[in-house]
């Protein structure tokens, strides 16, 4: 039977480009296959295109936006952020809260036959719907904890003290929200036990996944020495990673290896990472598509020490049969084992001297690239994601049902 299912969104999910919009992008994908999705989400002038594309398979409804997440801090931005410090509500609200969309959101209720509305992010579901319609939310990650992992790692005080304020502003929307849903969803089994145990709703877990095929259809060329990291880079976690491998890691290798080289792979990067490029750093800036850089690669790095949620970039290297290095909270969430699917690492240098390995030993790389594609294969296809999705939408329609019965 088919249903109509509403998703709201922070940004249009197209180009799928980044974490966060790969997610809503293929999951709501995967609905369209079975159900009629609208999909409402704020989006600037320059995004015909993306509409046009997120058209061909569903009803998209923008509002007019000045600026979304998906572009990076500019100065406006930056003006709201110092502001959203002398108020009680967030940034995260404050840049998300548009009249106009709430209008919107009542209007597609009203005139159409609605049946589950799924939020993407807590700031998302703020916005009103009737207590009778389920609702579902995607969190994505536990954002407040993201915020305070970066506020330590954070390289400046003002940076530090917004951060700070904002982790805990964003935990009382995230437990206002957390109650007030009929499901929520996360990518990780911790966090989903985390949702469950401070608000009581029930709370599956539905991890983030990868289109398998799509990273397979590129054959494999890596070249020697040649290091990926993608991601996009406005994203303070992965600009902070950039940073640290470059300045801590990339001498130690080279000390060993002289000929290793790094492509720094995503959209957006800030002034300190674009200042790293040089003859063996490659900071590419936005790509159209990020396989061939994966192709190339001898070993794709993951060296975050900031983050929540799943990282897809490590389930995109497992696609593509890349060997992953990566540091222990860059795999948080993921179900692998250090020495199995990939090599985990946390020192400057125990990271460089996992990525030798791995450039010094094809028979491990081989092995490593194998379970790890196999691993994608069997727990994160986004066809398997789908259907768990699907799970959460059945119960919110059960508990719903019981709540009216």
């Amino acid at each position: 039977m088919r249903r109509q299912i509403l998703i709201v969104a922070p940004w249009l999910p197209w180009p799928a480009d980044f974490g966060g919009a790969a997610r809503v992008y293929h999951l709501a994908r995967g609905l369209a296959a079975q159900h009629d999705v609208l999909l409402l989400a704020p989006a600037g002038p320059e995004e015909a295109e993306a509409l046009r594309t997120l058209g061909a398979w569903c009803d998209v409804t923008a509002v007019p936006a000045r600026w979304t997440a998906r572009q990076p801090a500019e100065r406006g931005k930056r003006l709201l952020q110092l502001r959203s410090l002398a108020s009680r509500r967030s940034f995260l609200e404050s840049a998300t809260c548009r009249p106009q969309f709430q209008a919107t959101l009542d209007r597609l209720i009203n005139t159409r036959r609605i049946e589950i509305v799924q939020f993407e992010f807590p700031q998302m579901a703020r916005y009103h719907v009737p207590p009778s319609l389920p609702t579902v939310l995607d969190a994505h990650n536990l954002e407040h904890e993201l915020l305070a992992r970066v506020a330590a790692r954070a390289p400046s005080l003002q940076q530090r003290v917004f951060n700070l304020a904002e982790s805990q502003k964003v935990r009382a929307l995230e437990r206002r929200v957390w109650r007030s849903m009929t499901v929520c969803v996360a990518t990780s089994e911790r966090d989903a036990q985390a949702i469950e145990r401070e608000s009581g709703t029930p709370t599956l877990f539905v991890p983030n996944g990868v289109d398998t095929r799509f990273f397979a259809a590129l054959p494999r060329r890596p070249q020697p020495g040649r290091i990926v990291f993608t991601g996009a880079m406005r994203h303070a976690p992965n600009a902070e990673g950039a940073l640290w491998f470059v300045e801590r890691v990339l001498p130690l290798l080279r000390r060993e290896l002289p000929e290793v080289s790094l492509a720094i792979v995503g959209a957006d990067p800030p002034e300190e990472v674009q200042a790293l490029a040089d003859e063996w750093v490659n900071v590419t800036g936005r790509v159209d598509d990020v396989r061939p850089w994966l192709a190339e690669a001898s070993v794709a790095i993951v060296p975050l020490h900031a983050g929540g949620g799943t990282r897809l970039k490590i389930l995109d290297a497992f696609a593509a049969g890349v060997p992953v290095v990566s540091t222990t909270l860059g795999a948080e969430g993921l179900a692998v084992t250090d020495g199995e699917q990939l090599l985990l690492a946390d020192t400057p240098e125990a990271f460089a001297m996992a990525v030798m390995r791995v450039l010094r030993d094809s028979a491990l790389a081989e092995r490593l690239a194998d379970a790890g594609r196999e691993t994608a294969c069997a727990l994160y296809d986004w066809s398997r994601v789908t259907a768990q999705l699907v799970m959460a939408h059945n119960l919110a329609l059960e508990r719903a049902g019981s709540r009216s019965a």
